[in-house]
């Protein structure tokens, strides 16, 4: 017998209410460049918003699937580090591709976090075994 994991219903739907959680602030920040009147709350969380949605998006898409295959939790945990590091050397260190900005940063490692909380739940209490007889 092969036994799977599977995403308990309230799991899939605040994975799909996080996932667009974020599009919508992406969509809302992208479309400040047309209308400067568009923004999230304000215009300072405006201006750092995608760093934040670009990061969670990215640590669900990839982190989701790696938990229903059973990859071990500390896979996870270096997934979310490698975004962290990744947010603070692209902010810090890589003036010529991108505006250094520690803020933009910040908004990512909040994003991470967040997925990460969303995980450490999940792996708890989140997934169901289901049982394969072939």
């Amino acid at each position: 017998m092969n036994d799977k994991l599977k995403p308990k219903k309230v799991t899939k739907i605040v994975y799909n209410c996080l996932i667009l959680f974020a599009a919508i602030l992406a969509f809302i920040r992208w479309m400040n460049a047309f209308n400067s009147g568009i923004v999230v709350i304000n215009a300072e969380i405006n201006s750092h918003i995608s760093n934040f949605a670009l990061s969670l998006v990215f640590y669900l898409g990839v982190g989701f699937p790696w938990i229903l295959q059973e990859k071990t939790f500390n896979k996870i945990i270096l997934l979310g580090l490698f975004i962290i590091i990744a947010n603070v050397i692209c902010e810090t260190v890589m003036g010529f591709m991108n505006t250094t900005d520690i803020l933009d940063a910040i908004y990512g490692i909040v994003g991470t976090l967040i997925g990460f909380c969303y995980f450490l739940v999940i792996n708890k209490y989140g997934l169901e075994v289901v049982h394969d007889e072939s």
